[in-house]
């Protein structure tokens, strides 16, 4: 039977397993459904990608340059662009696809201001008089009574004025199918055809990319029965490269290729029309939707294609390898005093480093992928910061004890370091001082991520990468210590965290249907169990010692009274 030093030496080389196959696996192209051609149907096409770009600011103004290179760049694998709006600059997107030779689906932007609506319907009027050959459709609204900005009733007279305006060209309204459905009797009759929506991701029981594109043909044929011969058009449909999980539907690049491949395939087979979303990275809409929101661009920021429509796909290949290199830096960091090393000591570092320098990386690119203020910089460097610290400073203590030295010191409890700051008090050495400190830190920051995924979880990510080594060193030098020095702070902060990690785990796993009785979700989201796991792990690091000690003196107290 394995002795404890024995089986901590086999979780840090577990550790370091799972580190090195997650980043290869990263690194490996992937084969996918290849699409029948290089040429697409349609992309909407928002050019808000480059910094400090948003149409939620009045006073953005894209530039024609930009919006030509721009179709010309899309022209090169689309056929037409979708746009959903004519300010900001947009007026010039029909002309200019008419000189590249492309189509264009007409977007007028209807929200609750009237007088802006009547803006872009006066501006409809003048293009679609100067370039009506390039436009395919004119799309009034999208997603009004979804955000519900417009009755039904204002969306019809909208639409009415629009086809009495441009008489010959297709008149629509774009919204997520289960609206249209709910609205079919005041606009079926009206349009030319119904745009809908699908997207599986962000359905209320999401889609997982296995069932992704039997779902939009399965709701895309149910729509068109529910309409009664109705023409219908998909004017959204995609999947995001990046973000958090929601129940089997995981954002990735591999899964982003998959889709848009076999969704084009099946679209052509059944002979869909189709606009997929979208043609850029839109980071402006991290904000609002979370990491996801900003991915879903078939393009990234820099304005390169993410993949490419035929061959295998790799996730991360460029990540993998910042990952290996982080793996010798913390390595090289952990040696700094080698000569005096032991061999298991030094094996159980390079363990420590390979695992803690693959959860740094990913925790790091996380951060760029998903801040987006100077505030989530400076908040989620701290705590990547903090992370690189704990895989060094628990890393070296645990390496320590596994090669025979004596267990870690004692952490020094919240009072403790403030007494410390206020007096310069001695009483726990610096290591002592740094573990304690670090253990606060990590402590505050997984309750403040805990209760923002219980009270406001749909567009949270899981910081899985930034809390694994804290979690697992943490919960490794409490069981080696056997006891801890606590206060009542650490106390509640774990409490909260252990409280809380049970409901992140089921919330994510089940959903209330109309009829609003609970049952569980067709998938499973590991992310959601992994975090939990995570968290009690962290938890059970505080709270495990404080019971056992708690037990103990109860059992004294029980023999003295005896």
């Amino acid at each position: 039977m394995l002795s404890k030093r024995g089986m901590v030496s086999l979780i840090l080389a577990a550790c370091a397993f799972l580190s090195i196959l997650y980043w290869w696996r990263m690194s490996q192209p992937v084969i996918v459904v290849d699409a029948l051609s290089d040429h697409l149907s349609c992309v909407s096409y928002a050019p808000y990608y480059k910094p400090h770009q948003t149409p939620l600011e009045k006073s953005t103004f894209i530039e024609p340059a930009q919006i030509e290179a721009d179709l010309q760049r899309l022209a090169q694998r689309f056929d037409c662009v979708r746009i959903y709006s004519l300010g900001q600059g947009l007026h010039e997107v029909p002309r200019l696809a008419q000189k590249l030779g492309i189509k264009v689906l007409l977007g007028l932007w209807i929200g609750r201001t009237l007088a802006d609506n009547e803006k872009e319907l006066t501006r409809a009027a003048d293009v679609v008089r100067k370039y009506p050959s390039v436009i395919r459709a004119i799309i009034v609204g999208n997603e009004v009574l979804l955000r519900g900005e417009q009755p039904a009733s204002a969306m019809r007279t909208y639409i009415e004025r629009v086809k009495a305006a441009a008489p010959g060209v297709p008149v629509t309204y774009a919204d997520v199918w289960e609206f249209w459905l709910r609205n079919q009797k005041e606009l079926a009759d009206v349009v030319s055809f119904a745009t809908v929506h699908i997207l599986p991701y962000w359905e209320d029981d999401p889609v997982g990319i296995e069932n992704a594109v039997g779902h939009v043909s399965h709701i895309y044929h149910h729509v068109k029965a529910e309409l009664k011969g109705k023409e219908v058009m998909i004017g959204e449909t995609g999947w995001p490269s990046y973000g958090r999980q929601r129940q089997e539907a995981e954002p990735t690049l591999v899964n982003q290729a998959r889709f848009i491949r076999e969704f084009a395939v099946r679209a052509e087979l059944e002979k869909i029309p189709y606009n997929v979303i979208e043609a850029f990275d839109q980071a402006w809409k991290r904000k609002s939707e979370g990491a996801v929101g900003g991915y879903w661009g078939l393009y990234d920021q820099a304005e390169n294609p993410k993949f490419p429509f035929r061959g295998p796909v790799a996730e991360a290949p460029g990540w993998s390898l910042a990952a290996y290199g982080a793996m010798a830096l913390f390595f090289a960091l952990m040696l700094w005093e080698w000569r005096r090393l032991s061999s298991d000591e030094i094996l159980a570092r390079l363990a420590v480093a390979i695992g803690g320098g693959g959860a740094w990386v990913a925790a790091w690119r996380d951060m760029v992928m998903a801040n987006r203020t100077p505030l989530e910089w400076a908040v989620t460097g701290g705590y990547v910061f903090l992370s690189a610290a704990a895989t060094i400073l628990i890393g070296r203590a645990l390496a320590s004890w596994c090669a025979g030295g004596k267990p870690p010191a004692d952490f020094a409890p919240i009072s403790q370091l403030l007494r410390w700051l206020r007096r310069n008090d001695q009483s726990f050495d610096v290591g002592a001082r740094l573990f304690g400190g670090l253990r606060i830190a990590i402590l505050f920051g997984a309750a403040m991520v805990c209760l923002l995924l219980v009270f406001d979880a749909r567009y949270r990510d899981f910081p899985l990468a930034l809390y694994s080594v804290p979690a697992v060193g943490f919960a490794l030098l409490a069981w080696i210590k056997g006891r801890v020095e606590v206060d009542l702070e650490e106390v509640m902060l774990a409490s909260l965290i252990a409280c809380c990690a049970p409901w992140i785990a089921v919330n994510e796993h089940l959903i209330t249907p109309r009829d609003e009785a609970w049952r569980l979700a067709d998938g499973i989201n590991p992310h959601a169990l992994i975090w939990a796991g995570l968290c009690l792990l962290l938890a059970g690091s505080v709270l495990g010692p404080v019971f056992v000690e708690l037990r103990t003196r109860q059992r004294q107290s029980a023999e003295q009274e005896t």
